[in-house]
């Protein structure tokens, strides 16, 4: 889990928010948060494992202040992915955002107004989530994104810890030179993907996902735990690219 520390007012304010939501949304919360204890936990292995890749796109690159538009999510489980177990939603926005950020996502003004109430889509997303262990690329930013939103909207203090493709990746692969997401792709021939579309980028890391959990045993790694000590390892020796 991502713990942190809240002050008396932070605690305060997030227990308000939690019982100010519909009874049943405190439900299905309760649920998801129930199943997160009892999943395998770190130390099953990598054959076994449900994964789940997140890709999110945002109103900006701000990863503190922009909000989320939309969520693409994609399960890969005995190494394959799976793609009829997806997770995709548009969550409505107060406003739409600039122009210039819609010409990256495609995700027009009048789309943006009439997106899905955004705690529907966020506990939707949990509870797809569930208990699986969660991937993307470069996930610092979806991470302190989707953190800081579940945060603002369900008043959650702690969120699964994401494996970074972007620390992996070299760490397997280290002599490739590969830098963004369709430098990867592109390097082991997967088909060309919508880019900057949640949905179409989580598919293609949840590719590249297989493709580590491929190789991962030839490097000793067998477990979830010995996937994240890997990404520890390479972050440590700052060789994320």
């Amino acid at each position: 889990m991502f713990p942190w520390q809240l002050s008396p007012m932070e605690a305060w304010r997030a227990r308000k928010l939690r019982r100010g939501l519909a009874p049943c949304v405190r439900e299905r919360l309760a649920h998801v948060r129930r199943g997160s204890r009892e999943h395998p936990g770190l130390a099953q292995p990598l054959a076994l494992a449900r994964f789940v890749v997140l890709d999110l796109e945002t109103t900006g690159p701000r990863m503190f202040e922009d909000r989320i538009i939309s969520l693409g999510a994609v399960a890969v489980a005995e190494r394959t992915v799976r793609h009829d177990d997806a997770f995709e939603a548009l969550l409505r926005q107060d406003r739409s955002s600039a122009a210039d950020n819609i010409l990256v996502h495609r995700i027009g003004g009048q789309q943006q107004l009439a997106g899905m109430d955004p705690v529907e889509g966020l506990v939707a997303c949990l509870e797809f989530i569930a208990g699986s262990h969660v991937v993307a690329f470069r996930a610092e930013f979806d991470a302190a994104i989707f953190d800081r939103e579940v945060r603002r909207r369900l008043g959650l203090r702690a969120w699964p810890r994401f494996i970074d493709l972007a620390a992996i990746l070299p760490a397997l692969f280290p002599t490739t030179g590969n830098d963004t997401l369709d430098d990867w792709a592109a390097h082991f021939g997967l088909p060309p993907i919508g880019r900057h579309h949640a949905i179409a980028d989580a598919y293609a890391s949840a590719q590249l996902l297989t493709i580590v959990l491929e190789a991962a045993p030839r490097f000793g790694i067998e477990t979830v735990a010995d996937l994240r000590d890997a990404e520890r390892a390479q972050r440590w020796l700052g060789r994320r690219r």
